[in-house]
């Protein structure tokens, strides 16, 4: 079992001292990736760091732990700037960028900066939009002429480091997705789903990427957006996790600041140390 640690792109976040004191911490705990929250707004707190640029900013104060967005919602951005973000978050960070896909879900920060759409036509997107940024990730040169992006001779360089492409990690339950997901993902995080209801989605995913000869290398992970105080509680939900089929447990950082770093070493020498 591999661990992540997930922190908010709003409140207590928004401040750079304690960003690079949490990361230094998740990195020298052994925590494999920190990832962010992708918003712009969010219920009860508008006030919000973009999350790319804030993980870029991580990225100068670590050397190992890989970094990306718990999840983006590809409708929200053009996907060709997005594949630029993202590209260059790789090359800065010498090859840690993971990038998070879902749908989105918050209607007043569409409308806020960019337009909403029905929920069928934002999954839509996020399928049409993955494709354009994998070919602008791998190809010299592209025209795509789909039915919602246009770009012509659009040149995306220097490519990211990692090859064939940084990874994507789909956030999703719903079956068009968990199909996209199969096809073209490369790894699957999705949230607020029971062990059970895991596993049973998991199998399901696993007969769809076997459809598309894929499966190697395919990383399962959960977000867990709850806060545990309980260490054998805590333990017993990991184990269930993992019993399930997750590789790689998530937990997201909802501590105050003077107590979020000290939590890092705690959740380290209480839980990962248990799963080593």
């Amino acid at each position: 079992m591999k661990f992540g640690v997930i922190i908010p792109n709003q409140s207590p976040y928004i401040d750079r001292v304690l960003l690079r004191e949490v990361a230094a911490a998740a990195e020298e705990a052994g925590f494999d990736i920190l990832l962010i929250w992708d918003h712009y707004n969010f219920p009860g707190d508008n006030r919000t760091l973009d999350a790319w640029l804030a993980l870029t900013y991580v990225a100068a104060y670590t050397e190992k732990i890989r970094l990306g967005t718990c999840v983006t919602p590809i409708p929200f951005r053009h996907p060709a700037q997005l594949a630029k973000i993202v590209s260059s978050l790789d090359i800065l960070s010498g090859g840690r960028a993971v990038l998070g896909v879902g749908a989105g879900w918050y209607k007043p920060e569409f409308n806020g900066y960019w337009r909403w759409y029905p929920d069928s036509e934002r999954v839509s997107r996020t399928i049409e939009g993955v494709r354009l940024i994998l070919r602008l990730w791998t190809e010299s040169s592209v025209n795509f002429d789909g039915k919602y992006y246009h770009v012509e001779n659009t040149i995306l360089e220097p490519k990211p480091i990692q090859k064939p492409h940084p990874p994507m990690w789909w956030g999703t339950t719903g079956r068009r997705m968990l199909k996209a997901a199969a096809e073209m993902g490369d790894g699957w995080i999705p949230t607020m789903v029971s062990p059970s209801t895991y596993e049973r989605l998991k199998e399901e995913l696993e007969k769809l990427l076997h459809k598309h000869g894929r499966g190697e290398n395919f990383t399962y992970a959960y977000a867990e957006y709850s806060t545990h105080d309980e260490i054998k509680a805590y333990l017993k939900e990991v184990e269930a996790y993992e019993k399930a089929g997750c590789s790689l447990y998530a937990a997201t950082w909802r501590f105050p600041r003077r107590e979020a770093a000290k939590k890092i070493k705690e959740f380290e020498k209480e839980i990962i140390s248990n799963f080593k």
